[in-house]
């Protein structure tokens, strides 16, 4: 009996230990196939929201965390100033537009002179050309007194007052010529005065603030009667309709996991839910708090004086969470299914 006994309880012992390596190697090819971590976060893309142009707020017609659609109203600014600047821009358009025409008549009227002082210059040289064929016809008549000298030297008069005529005629053709003017210049004042018409527009617009995207309205703190400077964020709108984890994973890990693989999230807010999503992404680089970086996440080491594995941040997309759960920063647990393939 007593031996039956140590048998039994050899085999008992035997077969305890051969479970607990079974289990041992089971928990092990799980936890293998299924990295796992509780560094983890909830986070979402972000915008500070700013008015482009500076003025008074009028109204803010949104509140803390409100969700607003693409294309919204958040608030307005004072639009005056920017309606007078508009009022002026197209004043200085209208102007110049009347001053092209103006200019354009009197380019076409100066035209028209240059063109009857041309005809006088060509009928100046018809006139001396005749008088010269004159001249030349009668110098040979003289000598037989066929014509008087008398006639002859009418002909040289009048050969030199066609040429005067026509030097005269000439000089004054130039001058009409040189006064014509264009309306190159004030077609390139008005280019630069529609241009300035076009931003004043622009800035009109502006002065409504509107939503670049569907979101949720966080960080309001002003009120009516704020001045707004342009370029300065008044507050931020989270984009919500797309939510991942960011969770850091051991570098030992990362072999583990893959682009594509799907993922199991928990967040403490909803511990008796899990979300389902996908990998987006693997952190190619990271800096430790105590090292400078070129804009490299910051993922510090737990223990400074021993060696220990970093951690580097896997981007976890997840799939159309409910908005109620969906907090930037809440504190999540990650779990990924790798499949086998990199």
């Amino acid at each position: 009996m007593s031996e039956k006994k140590t048998l039994l309880g050899k085999v008992i012992a035997f077969t305890a230990i051969g479970s607990a390596v079974i289990l041992g190697i089971l928990v092990v090819f799980a936890i293998d196939r299924r990295p796992r971590t509780h560094d983890a976060s909830i986070f979402a893309y972000s915008a500070a929201m700013a008015a482009e142009i500076s003025g008074r707020i009028t109204q803010i017609l949104v509140t803390n965390d409100q969700d607003v659609a693409k294309g919204d109203p958040l608030l307005l600014i004072d639009p005056q100033p920017f309606e007078f600047q508009l009022r002026q821009a197209r004043a200085q358009v209208a102007a110049l537009k009347a001053q092209i025409a103006l200019t354009g008549r009197q380019v076409t009227s100066q035209g028209s002179g240059v063109q009857a002082a041309e005809s006088q210059v060509q009928r100046a040289r018809n006139q001396l050309k005749y008088a010269q064929d004159t001249r030349q016809r009668l110098e040979p008549l003289v000598k037989p007194g066929f014509v008087t000298q008398q006639q002859l030297d009418e002909a040289k008069t009048n050969e030199s007052t066609a040429q005067a005529s026509l030097q005269n005629l000439t000089q004054t053709a130039t001058q009409a010529r040189q006064a014509v003017g264009d309306t190159l210049s004030l077609e390139a004042q008005l280019q630069g005065a529609e241009a300035a018409e076009a931003n004043a527009v622009r800035n009109l617009d502006l002065t409504t603030l509107r939503a670049p995207f569907a979101g949720k309205v966080v960080g309001l703190q002003i009120a009516e009667g704020t001045f707004a400077i342009g370029g300065h964020p008044l507050f931020s709108l989270i984009k919500s309709d797309a939510w991942y984890a960011i969770a850091d994973f051991r570098e030992t890990e990362l072999p583990r996991i893959a682009v594509g693989d799907r993922a199991t999230v928990w967040t403490m807010s909803e511990s008796n839910s899990a979300f389902s999503g996908k990998v987006e992404s693997l952190g190619a680089g990271v800096q430790s708090t105590d090292q400078g970086g070129p804009g490299l996440p910051v993922v510090g080491r737990d223990l400074n004086w021993v060696v220990v594995a970093q951690r580097f941040p896997v981007w976890v997309r997840l799939d159309n969470p409910p908005p109620f759960a969906m907090h930037v920063g809440l504190t999540a647990s990650v779990k990924v299914q790798h499949d086998g393939t990199r």
